[in-house]
C-alpha cells in the first residue's frame, strides 16, 4: 500500500500504516490462533515493527528453538518465500503466563518499553483443567499482564482475547461485559495460598454456575478487564468456537484437535462409532483467519478512531458467525459421510460408520458394543504379539472428551455480532481486500469439504498424493467389514437354528400340524 493510501484527508489511518514501527506484545503466541497472528501481522503488515512473543524453555528447547519451530511450519511457507527475513522481526522473550510478572526478568519487561500493542492470547482451553490451574494461567496472566501494560509508555492497545462462552448461563450473548459473579481477586488469592487439594474440594461449589473450570476462569479474567478499563485503552474480544481457515494463507490449516476437528479425526480413522449428541443443534463455528482478521482490526481500532473516547470505555466483540452460517451436527455428519470414501486417511483403524443419538441408555450400550469391546480386543491382540496396547487408552480419552462437551452440544447460543461486523464494514480501500471477509451458504458448503481435507493434510499430515493409496485401503476395509458382518450374521442364524429354543418351536409345530 502506497504512503499516499495510508492516511485520508478525513483522518482514515489505514491498518498497514498503524501497525508500521509499531512493537507488539503476544503471548500465547504458539497456540492455534497465535500463529495464525503472528503470520497475518507479518504477511499483511510488512512494516510493522519487532514482535515480542513471550515462550517458556519447553522440553529442553531454548526460546530461539521455539520460534524455529514455531515457523516452521505450511502456514508460514508463503510467507518465507516473499520475506524470508520475517524471522527477524519475531524477538523471543522467555516467561511463564502461570508466574507472577509473567515470569519475566527486569531485563525483559524493560525491552518491552516501545510496545504499542498487545494481543493477550494465552489461556488453557481444557475444560478439566484443575480449578488451581486454570485460575493461574487464565486470571493470573491477565492481571500480570495488564500490570506490566500499565507502565508501557507508547501502549495504543490492548486486546484480551476471551472466549463467547465466558458467561455460558446467557444464552443470548450482547457485546458488552456481564456483571460479576465471584470476585476475581479472592479467587486468585485462594489460588496463590491454597493447593490443588484444597481447590479440587471446592471447585464444585464455586463453580456451580459454569459448565468448567475453563468458561468459569475465563469469566473471571473479564472482570479484571472491566477493572483496568480506566487505566488502559482496552478491547475484549470474544471468539466462538475456532476452526480451520477458511482462505488464507492456507484454505483448511489447522493445528490442533479441539472441537469439531477432534470429531472428524475420530470419526474419520473408524475410532469414534458413537455420541450423546441432538443431530438438530448447531455449534457457532468462526474460521480462524476472519477471527483473526477482526482481532487484528480491533487494536487498530481501539487505537485510532477510539484513542480519544472517555477512560472507562470498553469494547466487547464477539467473533462469531450468524446462527444460519453455524455448523449443523448432522450436517457435521453428512459431509463425513461424504467424504469418508474420497478423502479417505492413511490411519485407518477401521472402516468409519456409527451414529449418535440422545437417549443415553442406547449411547452406554453403544459405547460399551462399538467402542469399549473392540478396543479390549485390539489391545488383548498387541499384547499376544508384544506390542504395546493402545486403543483403550484413546477410547478413555474420546469418552471423557465428549462428556467435557456436552453442556455444550445440548445446548445453543446467539450471539450479537454487531459491533464485530462493523470492523469489516468500516474498511476502506486496501484495508478492505486484505481484511474483510465474507460468509456465504456456498462458501459453508465448500467449508465443510475444505475443513476435512484441512483435517487430512495438516493434522493427520497425509499429502493429496497419498489418496489413491488411502482408497484403495478403505475399500478393502469396506470388504472385509462386510464380509465380518455377514459372517456374524449366518453365526446368529445358525446359532439360533441350533438352538433349544428353535427345536422346542419345531416340535410344536410339528404337534400342531398333526
Amino acid at each position: 500500500m502506497s504512503d499516499s493510501g495510508d492516511v485520508s484527508e478525513d483522518g482514515y489511518v489505514s491498518v498497514p500504516k498503524f501497525y508500521t514501527g509499531a512493537d507488539v506484545f503476544i503471548t500465547g503466541g504458539t497456540g492455534f490462533m497465535g500463529k495464525v497472528l503472528i503470520e497475518k501481522i507479518l504477511r499483511s503488515c510488512p512494516e510493522v515493527g519487532r514482535i515480542f512473543v513471550l515462550l517458556r524453555c519447553k522440553r529442553g528447547k531454548t526460546t530461539e528453538e521455539r520460534v524455529h519451530e514455531l515457523t516452521n511450519n505450511p502456514l508460514f511457507e508463503s510467507l518465507t518465500k516473499r520475506n524470508p527475513a520475517f524471522l527477524e522481526k519475531i524477538v523471543p522473550l522467555n516467561g511463564d503466563c502461570m508466574q507472577l510478572r509473567l515470569g519475566m526478568t527486569e531485563e525483559d519487561i524493560q525491552r518491552l518499553q516501545s510496545v504499542s500493542v498487545v494481543f493477550h492470547l494465552a489461556a488453557s482451553v481444557r475444560f478439566n483443567d484443575p480449578l488451581k490451574e486454570a485460575i493461574l494461567i487464565n486470571v493470573l496472566s491477565t492481571r500480570e499482564i495488564f500490570e506490566i501494560c500499565t507502565k508501557l509508555p507508547q501502549l495504543r492497545a490492548v486486546v484480551h482475547v476471551s472466549t463467547a462462552y465466558s458467561n455460558p448461563e446467557q444464552r443470548h450473548v450482547e457485546e458488552k461485559i456481564y456483571p460479576p459473579k465471584m470476585d476475581w481477586r479472592k479467587m486468585l488469592d485462594c489460588a496463590l495460598q491454597f493447593d490443588n487439594h484444597v481447590l479440587d474440594i471446592l471447585t464444585e461449589k464455586i463453580t456451580s454456575f459454569a459448565p468448567n473450570t475453563y468458561t468459569f476462569t475465563k469469566g473471571l479474567a473479564e472482570q479484571i478487564c472491566r477493572d483496568y478499563r480506566n487505566h488502559l485503552p482496552l478491547v475484549v474480544f470474544r471468539p466462538s468456537v475456532v476452526v480451520n481457515t477458511i482462505d488464507e494463507p492456507l484454505v483448511g490449516w489447522i493445528d490442533n484437535l479441539n472441537g469439531p476437528s477432534g470429531m472428524l479425526v475420530g470419526a474419520g480413522t473408524g475410532i469414534v462409532r458413537t455420541d450423546l449428541m441432538p443431530m438438530e443443534n448447531r455449534v457457532n463455528t468462526i474460521p480462524a483467519d476472519i477471527s483473526i482478521k477482526a482481532l487484528i482490526l480491533a487494536a487498530w481500532r481501539r487505537g485510532t478512531t477510539e484513542s480519544d473516547l472517555r477512560l472507562d470505555y470498553l469494547p466487547v466483540y464477539n467473533s462469531a458467525v450468524e446462527y444460519e452460517h453455524s455448523w449443523q451436527y448432522q450436517k457435521l455428519l453428512q459431509c463425513g459421510k461424504e467424504n469418508m470414501t474420497k478423502l479417505s486417511f492413511n490411519r485407518l483403524l477401521w472402516v468409519p460408520g456409527g451414529s449418535a443419538t440422545t437417549w443415553k441408555v442406547k449411547y452406554y450400550l453403544m459405547v460399551l458394543l462399538l467402542h469399549i469391546l473392540p478396543a479390549i480386543l485390539v489391545d488383548g491382540l498387541c499384547v499376544a504379539t508384544r506390542k504395546r496396547p493402545f486403543l483403550m487408552k484413546i477410547q478413555r480419552k474420546v469418552f471423557l472428551a465428549q462428556a467435557a462437551l456436552r453442556y455444550f452440544v445440548f445446548n445453543q447460543w446467539n450471539f450479537e455480532i454487531e459491533r464485530f461486523n462493523s470492523l469489516r464494514d468500516s474498511l476502506r480501500g486496501d484495508d478492505a481486500v486484505f481484511f474483510s471477509w465474507h460468509i456465504s451458504e456456498e462458501r459453508i458448503e465448500q467449508f465443510y469439504y475444505d475443513c476435512w481435507l484441512g483435517v487430512r493434510r495438516y493434522l493427520l499430515n497425509d499429502p493429496d498424493e497419498t489418496l489413491p493409496q488411502a482408497t484403495k485401503k478403505m475399500r478393502r476395509l469396506i470388504l472385509i467389514d462386510q464380509i465380518l458382518k455377514i459372517s456374524l450374521l449366518l453365526l446368529v442364524l445358525y446359532a439360533f437354528w441350533t438352538s433349544t429354543i428353535f427345536r422346542n418351536l419345531e416340535t410344536k409345530l410339528v404337534k400342531y400340524s398333526r
